[in-house]
């Protein structure tokens, strides 16, 4: 039996309606943070051994990425349009959750015993950025530095059960959330400079002298380290861009352009990073 004409579009609309919603359940909307996540990742994995403890919490990694966004649905901070969106959600969380809960299980146990402890890193990071959420303090300054800590911090296991050395693990961690931070600051104080009101040159000198001052900081303790050269030159392109910018302060209209550059110095960076610790 045929449908009227307006039915069919009915069915069609919401079929429409409803898979856009399971896309979003799905994946995270900032762009960023998947590079936060998977280059650190990706850096630790080929600086080391592979070994099944290393991809399994790879993969608890990526499904504790990944359940942020349906957490977001359940917790009301996206808009939801019916009881369906909320059941979407939901089974999205308790999948990627049973996910992650599963690949711990199989990873934790093969672990070296001096590794283990270093989960608490992304645990820790990871539970304090869930409470930020709650409080919808997930996109403020200090909310976006603290998810970029939580995201890079799963290399450091993964890293260490690949049999990286924990100063090792703790260096390309501390590489990564280095530039990430100045990228995220940098990307708050172009916003905010231009904001009616807003004093651009304290800002653009704010933002120079914090950028400074983490960039001289990481070079000197890691020429005092006497890490290698390579590993010494990770520490620069992110900051680069992340000084340039600040001293341009361009337009918020050109802060894509600016995300992918930052995106480039980030590729850059692991590159150099492998090779230091390769």
């Amino acid at each position: 039996m045929a449908l009227p004409p307006h039915a069919s579009s009915m069915l069609t609309l919401s079929s429409r309606q409803q898979l856009p919603l399971a896309r979003q359940a799905l994946l995270p909307r900032e762009h960023g943070a998947y590079f936060q996540l998977l280059l650190p990742l990706a850096t630790a994995l080929a600086v080391t051994v592979p070994s099944a403890p290393a991809l399994w919490l790879t993969v608890a990694a990526v499904a504790c990425f990944w359940v942020h966004e349906p957490l977001l649905h359940l917790l009301g901070h996206r808009s939801t349009r019916a009881q369906r969106d909320r059941v979407v959600a939901l089974r999205w969380t308790w999948m990627l959750l049973g996910v992650a809960a599963c690949a711990l299980v199989l990873a934790v146990p093969s672990l070296a015993p001096g590794a283990r402890p270093y989960l608490a890193l992304p645990g820790i990071l990871g539970a304090e950025v869930l409470l930020m959420t709650w409080g919808r303090q997930e996109r403020t300054l200090s909310g976006e530095l603290l998810a970029s800590l939580a995201l890079g911090a799963w290399a450091v296991p993964v890293a260490l059960a690949g049999g990286q050395a924990p100063g090792a693990a703790l260096t390309l961690w501390g590489t990564f959330a280095l530039g990430f931070a100045l990228a995220t600051m940098t990307v708050h104080v172009v916003i905010r400079a231009h904001k009616p009101g807003a004093d651009r040159a304290l800002l653009r000198v704010v933002g120079l002298v914090v950028a400074s001052a983490g960039l001289a900081g990481s070079l000197g303790w890691a020429l005092n380290a006497g890490v290698s050269a390579w590993r010494v030159v990770a520490l620069l392109p992110i900051p680069v861009v992340a000084l340039g910018t600040l001293a341009l302060l361009p337009a918020p209209r050109h802060l894509k352009r600016l995300g992918w550059s930052f995106a480039a110095a980030s590729c850059a960076t692991a590159v150099l990073l492998g090779a230091g610790l390769a």
